[in-house]
């Protein structure tokens, strides 16, 4: 969706509530309409350090004047940045840019109400640029988690193991907000086995869900430092069988999740493990959030050329995902190794 359909989209938004503006202060969305740019200082903030501002003929960057040169040089310099001292809030500062208009914003706030559950499915169809950024970031999460499990062994610690994925990361300019190193003994007792310590043993696992401008992409890759048993090796594989079968089969235009869901059930059932599917949620959309919607029975959200999926089959001790952009031609996986 390029700025001026961006545009138009909030703007007939704004015509349906009655509104005169948008503040849009979420990372997601920041980075949405911005083709990219990040507001963010704390990654664990709910909003941003900067806004975007639109009216119904202009669209400004809003911010403090600690953050307005950064945001002018590096992040949006194509936008107006208009800045208020950072000791006060940008009240009135949003007054004189709407000309006193009603506001809806993408947070919970005092300056109007809270439009986050009708802006957000503006974005879940990505534009030509975004699915290039995507293809850009898929390669390098995967370089970044092929580089972390070659420099591992059975005695490398979990911790460590998780300091080398983060700094392949960070090497490309990539923020892990979910990050994975699991041991052999771990791995089969915890679905998300957040690094705790210890030696990795005979197999581990590495997780990723790597974000940069804005996009999320994620990832899991198994590493055996021997052939594993027969029965890991089944699960293994039928993670994998499910994971090709959700992308090829059941991600399909003008479907729903729900539906996808119910062939996730069955795909199990016919890889032998029928139950399978109760102990982790399954993945679903993604995009601008690491899981813009998880795919359950209700989920009535209609899946459509251009948007992002990442699946996550898992069995105790195996687990597959990968990211794909579902285009004209079919699904396109973003993290082949």
């Amino acid at each position: 969706m390029s700025r001026e359909n961006r545009d138009r989209s909030l703007r007939e938004l704004m015509d349906r509530r009655g509104l005169g503006a948008l503040l849009l202060s979420s990372p997601a969305n920041f980075a949405w309409y911005t083709g990219g740019a990040d507001n963010r200082v704390d990654h664990g903030g709910p909003v941003g350090v900067a806004s975007v501002l639109v009216t119904t003929d202009e669209a400004y960057i809003l911010t403090n004047n600690i953050e307005a040169p950064r945001m002018r040089e590096e992040q949006t310099p194509e936008m107006e940045v208009v800045e208020h001292p950072w000791p006060e809030e940008p009240a009135a500062l949003l007054r004189e840019l709407t000309g006193g208009s009603s506001l809806g914003t993408d947070f919970a706030s005092e300056f109007g109400p809270d439009l986050s559950a009708e802006i957000s499915p503006l974005r879940y169809v990505l534009d030509g640029d975004a699915i290039e950024h995507y293809r850009l970031l898929g390669a390098d999460t995967a370089q970044a988690v092929s580089e972390a499990a070659g420099s591992l062994s059975p005695d490398t610690d979990e911790l460590d193991a998780a300091a080398e994925l983060s700094a392949a990361c960070i090497r490309r300019g990539m923020f892990a907000p979910v990050l994975f190193a699991a041991s052999e003994e771990r791995l089969v007792r915890h679905r998300h086995p957040v690094p705790h310590g210890g030696p990795l043993g005979k197999q581990a696992m590495l997780v990723v869900c790597a974000e940069r401008g804005g996009l999320f992409v994620s990832l899991t890759r198994m590493i055996y430092f021997q052939e594993p048993d027969p029965q890991t090796a089944r699960r293994q594989a039928a993670c994998g069988e499910i994971l090709r079968r959700m992308r090829e089969e059941a991600t399909r235009e003008g479907r729903t999740l729900a539906q996808a869901f119910e062939d996730c059930r069955r795909f199990y059932a016919e890889a032998g493990f029928p139950e399978g599917w109760r102990d982790h949620h399954q993945g679903g959309m993604t995009g601008y959030a690491s899981r813009e919607i998880i795919a359950t029975p209700g989920t009535q959200q209609e899946i459509r050329e251009g948007q992002a999926f990442a699946w996550n089959p898992s069995l105790e001790g195996a687990k597959a995902e990968e990211t794909f952009v579902l285009g004209s031609d079919g699904p396109e996986i973003l993290t082949r190794s």
